[in-house]
């Protein structure tokens, strides 16, 4: 994860938009002619990455809350706990692909060009205050393990969850990840703005500190199956590369396929009032859990134009560039949304 300050730096350049497109590549007109007004000229250039991963990321406003899942619990209004929903403010326990795909509005970059449905578990903190998740950053990146080259847009349809509404005990890193900010780790995994001090649980983190949280998806697709009976099965985590070297990890012969690594990533005020984020809960959590915070978990449906997810797979994926905050590497970015 980026430090505060570097996320902070792209969501600044989002909204500081020039005429100028540097690169000078014209707007695709194709794209123009699906969401009229969803894309507008960059003046920022895709860069390299250092560590031969590729990445984009997007911002998606809250759109709504409820105790809806329509992957867990479809067609059963109020049968789940608490979920904090981004994106798609149609979603509710009704929600099919067909029905994501009719929305007219979206609180994501780029307008209609991303009608994919996200949520998570709401999160309380020690006074049982619910925390809201300030300015979400949707991460589509090719991760670490598998070789950039290999990306593959994910399929229309496809919708998957991340981790375990039900855990009682550490998931493990490689599913969620929690840090105070103002913590100094002294190994790096593959990248400086990925150090080797995440855990698996909500820390203690001091008042004016920042909670840096992340869930993970699997980016391994079986090839054949837009879901499962538990809406995981479809999906694997690949086998982990060898540091420093990214992509020298692989999918699974089961599930072939590799995808963009899909992470939401949050960035949370720790006060006085709050308490130590040692003190909060998700909605999800049990009494009888180990430690707090371990059934973070997330949902995801994809409603993503498929022109466009094309373009962030060929432009900045498979290249392994950094595309920043909605950049598309040709010249243009999704429109930032911007909150009412």
């Amino acid at each position: 994860m980026r430090s505060f300050s570097e996320r902070r730096g792209l969501c600044v350049r989002t909204s500081v938009l020039a005429v100028m497109i540097c690169t000078g590549v014209a707007q695709s007109t194709a794209f123009a002619q699906t969401a009229p007004g969803a894309l507008v000229p960059a003046n920022d250039i895709a860069g390299e990455r250092e560590d031969g991963s590729g990445a984009f990321r997007t911002h998606c406003l809250e759109s709504h809350t409820g105790y809806d899942d329509p992957l867990v619990y479809p067609g059963q209004p109020g049968a789940a706990h608490y979920h904090v929903f981004f994106g798609n403010p149609t979603v509710d326990a009704h929600t099919t692909v067909a029905a994501l795909n009719d929305a007219n509005r979206t609180t994501c970059d780029g307008k209609t060009l991303n009608r994919s449905a996200y949520w998570v578990p709401a999160l309380y903190d020690g006074r049982g205050e619910r925390v809201e998740y300030v300015d979400p950053l949707f991460y589509y990146k090719t991760g670490y393990h598998v070789p950039a080259a290999s990306m593959e847009p994910p399929p229309e349809g496809l919708r998957m969850i991340a981790g375990n509404a039900h855990a009682t005990a550490p998931q493990g890193t490689h599913v969620v990840k929690f840090r105070c900010a103002s913590w100094q780790s002294e190994q790096e995994w593959f990248d400086p703005g990925d150090p080797l001090d995440h855990v698996d649980y909500l820390p203690d983190c001091a008042p004016d500190d920042l909670l840096e949280v992340r869930v993970v998806f699997p980016q391994c697709w079986d090839g054949r199956n837009l879901s499962a009976p538990d809406n995981q099965s479809h999906m694997a985590y690949p086998r982990e590369a060898e540091p420093p070297v990214a992509g020298t990890g692989a999918c699974p012969a089961s599930h072939p396929v590799a995808i963009p690594e899909i992470s939401y990533n949050f960035a949370i005020y720790v006060t006085a009032e709050t308490g130590p984020p040692s003190t909060w809960r998700f909605s999800s959590d049990r009494p009888d859990a180990t430690a707090p915070g371990v059934s973070l978990h997330a949902d995801w449906m994809n409603g993503w134009d498929p022109e466009i997810m094309v373009a962030i797979v060929e432009n900045c994926l498979r290249p392994a560039r950094d595309c920043g905050v909605g950049l598309l590497g040709d010249g243009t970015r999704l429109r930032p949304v911007v909150r009412d």
